[in-house]
């Protein structure tokens, strides 16, 4: 029976919880004691205190041993236990055994040291079980950190992640909450808390910023140039930009030969990309492709600093860091860099500027950026007026708001449905051939299966591969850009330009430039995330643990499709990346350019695809996608001669007398020149497959 006192407070229906809280904050029983004996520490709850972080610290000790010896296993044998779970009874039995010892350590130890000190050491248990809750995840980070297994399935990889990321966060977050709350921490768990509330300087973290940027520009810089010595770019679309922006230089804006070949057009039909002209001094300094991709690659890495500087504006110059490096670290970045070269890229760098414009309100840089971007592409502004439409729904900035949102919009229709249609006709609806309705192929054809037929059109967003792309965007940055609803809004260029296409594979892969309309948009929310996390509830340690779970997702991903971490499996454009030359393309690029050496600047020039790039810095040059008509010279790569080109170059020989082979370097390389005859022409006709 309770004790009168008990009794007393007991309420009609006998379960007063406030009473039994009482008890048992105060380890008082429940039922008493039988007569002459203490109270049973069991029943005291001491025992129950110490299941959870007993347990805790078993899977830690089992955690670590799985990973030390899962990076024990060979390479080679490493790969396939991991994709395929193929690793023999004796070494799976060898890998069970430390697993059991490190799940028995830690639990033997709280034990010892629980009947050495009794009672007064499982407060310390309880508090080194919640530091260090993240250590349960370590086992995991062989799997996170396999290229084999993310390229296998990447839609399990991606999975993986977003489980993984789903767990670290509240466990990392228990964890430094534990140690913001510490009033006297040990030597060991006040280092950490020291390291993690420490604030560097605003030059310190500038500095680091800039020099991770300048070191990102020039480790792409290098590697895109080597892939262009390689002659793995091609006339589409670094050949286009090239011979695009040499004519620009010489007074012929927008006049793009390698695109439109000897019947000519305007660049404008494609892509309003006026910006071409606010490099042209850039690109006078040493014409040509080379210049192209430094450029591109320059620009993308030195944006890492406006998104420091706009982060800084409102978070802690550390976390602001990691954000600059996660963003150089990003995979869909590196893809479009090593792509050839487009302009689209390169507006990052202005959006980042005008965030932080914004952020800080000068006006001034909030109009400058705003002209580059919607100089560099029409559907730029398509993305701008979503922003506007964000601060203006927000309450962020709703004048700004709805000024931009209005002047964006504005510009877009007169851009995309005036001034391009004037300069020509394209085919970029396309990209929507399975939204047209009634057969009809324009975008407002689009919009309109899109209202009249909501229901079709939100079955062409359930493909895996649409899954695949999104989670690559959102699992790497640890799922901060949809931390709260009006951060959704934010994704929706990314959506249209990307995964509502249903007819061109490279807007859903993250290889392409189009993943351009996603990363601005991430970045801005994943900063806002983070702030909105900052005021909750244990606001610093719950922006700590996003911030670590973050920079492991990220590492994590960038391992695995990126071009910095690792160089064996990464993916540019249509195909993989070498990063470095063999002694026979060294010996050919060396080839290519004494042929090169033998063509007057100011001659007109077709070649095949891969040699396109090489001779696009002048007024008239030709891909061989098409008969190049009377041009002064041929350069012809023999085992670039494709589909593409194969009739192309039939006919531009067709006659014998018309061209003759001025050279040839290692029956691969030949230059052809108008009028000139040689006696080694026929031979390489032959060689060519020339009837």
């Amino acid at each position: 029976m309770p004790s009168p006192e008990a009794e007393a407070r007991l309420t009609p229906d006998g379960s007063d919880l406030r009473a039994f809280a009482d008890d048992a904050d105060r380890g008082d029983p429940i039922l008493p004691a039988p007569a002459g004996k203490p109270p049973s520490p069991w029943i005291a709850g001491t025992w129950s205190r110490l299941a959870i972080p007993l347990t805790t610290l078993a899977i830690c000790g089992a955690s670590l041993a799985l990973f030390w010896k899962t990076l024990g296993i060979p390479p080679q044998m490493r790969e396939g236990f991991l994709t395929r779970n193929v690793l023999g009874a004796s070494p799976r039995a060898a890998l069970l055994r430390p697993l059991l010892g490190g799940a028995a350590v830690p639990v033997l130890a709280a034990l010892i040291s629980l009947l050495v000190q009794r009672g007064r050491v499982v407060t310390f248990w309880e508090k080194a079980s919640r530091v260090l809750a993240p250590v349960v995840l370590v086992g995991l980070f062989p799997a996170l950190f396999n290229t084999g297994f993310g390229h296998l399935s990447q839609l399990s990889y991606l999975v993986f992640l977003s489980a993984f990321v789903l767990m670290c966060e509240p466990l990392a977050r228990l964890s430094l909450s534990t140690l913001h709350a510490m009033d006297s921490p040990s030597l060991v768990f006040g280092g950490v808390r020291r390291l993690i509330s420490a604030r560097a300087s605003g030059r310190l973290c500038l500095g680091l910023v800039t020099l991770a940027a300048a070191g990102y520009a020039a480790y792409v810089g290098f590697f895109t140039i080597l892939n262009h010595h390689r002659l793995a770019t091609t006339a589409f679309d670094l050949g286009i930009y090239d011979n695009l922006i040499f004519n620009a230089m010489h007074g012929h804006p927008f006049k793009a030969t390698v695109l439109f070949g000897p019947a000519g057009g305007n660049n404008l039909a494609s892509h309003a990309e006026f910006a071409v002209l606010l490099f042209v001094p850039f690109y006078a300094i040493h014409p040509g492709a080379e210049t192209m991709l430094i450029i591109q690659a320059v620009v993308l890495g030195f944006a890492a600093v406006p998104l420091y500087l706009f982060a800084s504006t409102a978070l802690p110059r550390p976390t602001a860091v990691v954000i600059a490096v996660a963003y150089l670290l990003f995979a869909p970045l590196h893809g479009p860099n090593f792509y050839d070269f487009h302009w689209l890229p390169l507006a990052i760098f202005f959006h980042f500027w005008l965030y932080y414009a914004i952020a800080t309100r000068k006006n001034w840089l909030v109009a400058g950026s705003l002209f580059v971007l919607l100089a560099i592409r029409e559907d730029i502004a398509v993305g701008l007026a979503v922003l506007g439409l964000f601060l203006l729904l927000t309450g962020l900035r709703p004048r700004l708001g709805l000024l931009l949102a209005a002047l964006s919009a504005t510009w877009f229709g007169v851009d995309r449905f005036v001034i391009m249609p004037l300069a020509g006709a394209w085919y970029f609806q396309n990209f929507y051939v399975d939204l047209f309705a009634d057969g009809v192929s324009s975008f407002g054809s689009v919009f309109k299966t899109i209202l009249t037929n909501p229901l079709y059109f939100l079955t062409k967003f359930a493909q895996e591969s649409k899954l695949v792309y999104v989670l690559h965007m959102f699992a790497s940055l640890a799922f901060l850009p949809l931390r709260r609803l009006p951060l959704v809004l934010l994704a929706l260029p990314g959506v249209f330009f990307t995964i509502m296409t249903t007819g061109y594979g490279p807007t859903l892969s993250i290889s392409f430039q189009y993943t351009t309309h996603w990363i601005p948009y991430l970045f801005l929310a994943t900063v806002l995330g983070l702030i909105v996390i900052a005021r909750g509830v244990d606001g610093v340690a719950a922006r700590q643990a996003a911030v670590l779970t973050l920079a492991v997702a990220m590492l994590s991903h960038s391992y695995s499709f990126g071009a910095i971490l690792q160089q064996q499996t990464f993916i540019g454009g249509f195909s993989k990346i070498e990063f470095r030359m063999t002694p026979a393309e060294k010996q050919r690029y060396a080839d290519l350019k004494e042929l090169l050496a033998m063509i007057p600047p100011s001659a007109s020039v077709a070649a095949t695809e891969q040699e396109t790039p090489h001779i696009s810095a002048r007024k008239i040059a030709y891909t061989l996608r098409w008969p190049p008509g009377p041009v002064d010279y041929l350069l012809v790569g023999r085992s670039h001669i494709g589909d593409l080109s194969r009739s192309s170059l039939n006919a531009a020989l067709a006659d014998p007398k018309e061209f003759g082979l001025l050279a040839e370097r290692g029956d691969e390389l030949f230059l052809f020149k108008r009028g000139f005859t040689s006696p080694q022409t026929g031979p390489a006709r032959i060689k060519l497959g020339v009837p």
